[in-house]
């Protein structure tokens, strides 16, 4: 079916199980094109979806006191040329609560963000994601922030490439925002985006196993909190801290470095590991003097001739004898080639 010309959104889905929008064009819309919100197991599969007033897909579901998954999905969608009238904050696909999932999307051609999450356990893998944040600077093509609790969300196995934010001055890929943490950002291929990797003041985040090509820089950390972000330890952060039970099951399970955080020094961005990263081309260290004493950085290879398929194509598998398994003994490999949308 194809939903157009709404001056609103054209489907909504409150509660309900198992609801699947399939197969569908969603286009020429005055606001977004999905929206589901609570309910189990809904989901968004093989839609065209564009020319959007704001955003794509929302899915929020779960209960985050609990962390109960309400298990949402958005897979093998094409969203693009959305937020045209509200421009900025308008995502591809924007996640809430606790446990969505977003798998072989593409998305692409938009003002701002690609994928806005905030909660706990999301999973966003083998996407696409392609010029985005082309108005904007201080954006991120995947973003949330200001949060200790949203934790366990994973990013991994996506290709992001040319994302330099407007007129070509930069933004960012992955932006865990003013002291976002818990976030898995593994296996992933980032080709000509600028802050690919951005840890902004955050603790416990792990990057590795990631390929970056030609981003400057590849990575960036900071410790903010320290600094001029100081004043949101003691008023954002520690409020929302509170409003989560961190210190009671299952929450003291999940995530056991919470238990303890505001007596660990809690503006320091402690446990962030990056490790088994292959930089390739452009500039790799962003890391800024403050942080580094807390950064667990270990090996990493800058190699200029890594051994990509068909760099040239933009095909950035790795070969089977690619010097990046001999030097890098543990670094696994990127499914590359599974990565989209499939027709």
């Amino acid at each position: 079916m194809t939903f157009e010309a709404a001056r609103g959104t054209a489907i909504g889905i409150s509660g309900g199980t198992a609801d699947v929008i399939a197969d569908c064009t969603l286009r020429n819309l005055g606001s977004s094109a999905v929206s589901i919100t609570g309910g189990k197991g809904n989901g968004v599969q093989g839609c065209d979806i564009y020319n959007l007033g704001s955003g794509g897909i929302s899915l929020s579901g779960g209960d985050r006191i609990t962390l109960t998954p309400a298990g949402h999905w958005a897979t093998n969608n094409e969203i693009h040329d959305y937020g045209q009238w509200q421009r900025m904050y308008s995502a591809g696909i924007s996640l809430g609560g606790v446990g969505q999932r977003v798998a072989h999307n593409l998305i692409h051609s938009a003002p701002h963000i690609a994928i806005s999450f905030g909660g706990n356990d999301h999973l966003m893998e083998l996407n696409e994601i392609h010029d985005v944040c082309r108005e904007s600077n201080d954006a991120g093509a995947i973003y949330s922030g200001r949060d200790w609790t949203m934790r366990g969300t994973v990013i991994r196995h996506n290709f992001m490439h040319h994302v330099t934010g407007f007129e070509n001055r930069g933004c960012v890929g992955v932006y865990l925002d003013d002291m976002f943490c818990g976030t898995e950002v593994t296996g992933n291929v980032f080709y000509k985006v600028t802050r690919a990797a951005f840890i902004g003041g955050g603790r416990d985040v792990l990057v590795a196993n990631n390929v970056f090509v030609d981003c400057d820089p590849a990575l960036h950390v900071d410790a903010r909190a320290m600094g001029w972000a100081a004043y949101c330890v003691d008023t954002t952060m520690k409020e929302r801290l509170l409003e989560m039970p961190y210190k009671q099951p299952p929450w003291s399970t999940r995530y056991p470095k919470l238990v303890n955080i505001l007596d660990d020094e809690p503006a320091a961005p402690k446990g962030n590991v990056i490790t088994l990263n292959v930089c390739s081309g452009g500039r790799w260290d962003g890391i800024h003097a403050p942080a580094r004493p807390f950064v667990t950085l270990k090996d990493n290879l800058m190699e200029d001739s890594p051994g990509f398929v068909d760099a040239a194509k933009m095909n950035f598998q790795l070969r089977d004898d690619s010097v990046v398994y001999k030097k890098l003994p543990g670094f696994q490999k990127i499914p590359f080639d599974q990565i989209g949308r499939k027709r």
